[in-house]
């Protein structure tokens, strides 16, 4: 694909899911390395049931959630049950700690008929949490059960079989239409994972 048409890609895919001034997420903890603060939530879910105008439920799908050092990959894939007319979705995490994970060598891939922003398909907000999205420019919507796509993180300097991460949902917002869309947060949810748990 060729840098202008890249760059055109990106930019309908992200006017299509939208802007951070838009939507509100909850503030991302932080901290250097230490074990994830889950005083607050509990133990995170892999599933959550939402009963929606556009989707019944969303669910992390299981996996190895482990990492030994520097510079290895941990996938998380995220896929939705009854979806109807979809086309487009988001999610943003919360990462605790964030020093753990390397964003810039971290990657979302939407699957089909979604496709993400290029070139890496995550996005850092404001506020530090991560944003990644999918997006259908066709005119066929998604329906019924679908995965939505895989977010590989790629683990920092100074990762070791003892380093705790948190991963949690703190927003997920689906629907036809940016502006016509079922909104989640944290607390609707509470789903997430924990590396090396």
């Amino acid at each position: 694909m060729n840098v202008r048409l890249c760059s055109l890609l990106s930019l309908a895919i992200l006017a299509a899911c939208g802007t951070d001034a838009s939507k509100n997420a909850e503030a991302p903890g932080g901290g250097a390395l230490p074990l994830p603060n889950t005083s607050q939530t509990g133990p995170l879910e892999l599933a959550a049931d939402l009963d929606g105008r556009y989707v019944q439920s969303i669910r992390i799908e299981e996996g190895e959630f482990t990492a030994t050092g520097p510079g290895q990959e941990v996938s998380m894939t995220f896929a939705a049950k009854g979806m109807d007319t979809v086309k487009q979705f988001e999610f943003r995490l919360e990462i605790d700690p964030a020093e753990a994970l390397d964003f810039a060598k971290s990657a979302f891939v939407a699957t089909q008929p979604f496709l993400q922003p290029p070139p890496s398909g995550t996005e850092l907000t404001d506020n530090g949490q991560w944003r990644i999205a999918g997006v259908i420019l066709g005119e066929d919507p998604a329906e019924g059960d679908n995965a939505l796509g895989t977010l590989t993180f790629k683990t920092k300097d100074g990762f070791d079989a003892r380093t705790q991460v948190q991963v949690r949902i703190t927003f997920f917002s689906i629907g036809p239409s940016f502006s016509n869309r079922d909104d989640y947060t944290a607390n609707d949810l509470n789903m997430g994972i924990t590396i090396n748990k």
